[in-house]
């Protein structure tokens, strides 16, 4: 069940309502946004989506639980970085880029770029994914404990 949230015509109850359309585009544009204006009620509502028929919204579903914070969604991002549609890896670049407090950028358009950045984020994932912490004003992964897996 979805979570409740103010009221109707707000940010988050038009990413809820988009949630629920048939179209797999306008379902992962939906369940991305509840990773924009989610909160961490949401996580749960989101998990859901990762068994999605649709590719399209598994992957906006990763995107929604690392900007709720959620580590788990690191290396699967990563892996879509490599992706051949490039609507994917845009997704996976501007989640990562944001909330990885990394400093590795990539261009979604370019296959070479974002392998590049895959290769970066790999190794700053193993170096470093232990030991982050989520900031949730920020909504970014710092360093200063561990990294919030669930």
């Amino acid at each position: 069940m979805l979570p409740k949230n103010i009221s109707s015509g707000n940010p988050y109850d038009q990413a809820v309502s988009e949630t629920r359309q048939r179209d797999p585009g306008r379902r992962a544009n939906g369940v991305a946004n509840l990773g924009v204006y989610g909160t961490a009620d949401t996580v749960k509502t989101v998990k859901g989506f990762l068994q999605d028929e649709a590719e399209a919204v598994r992957v906006a579903a990763n995107y929604a639980l690392l900007l709720l914070g959620q580590s788990e969604a690191v290396p699967k991002l990563i892996e879509v970085l490599a992706h051949e549609r490039h609507d994917y890896r845009k997704r996976a670049a501007v989640a990562l880029t944001t909330a990885s407090g990394s400093g590795i950028a990539c261009d979604h358009e370019s296959v070479e770029s974002c392998a590049a950045a895959k290769k970066e984020y790999e190794a700053w994932w193993k170096k470093s994914g232990a030991g982050l912490a989520w900031d949730a004003k920020k909504k970014t992964f710092g360093a200063g404990g561990a990294a919030k897996k669930k």
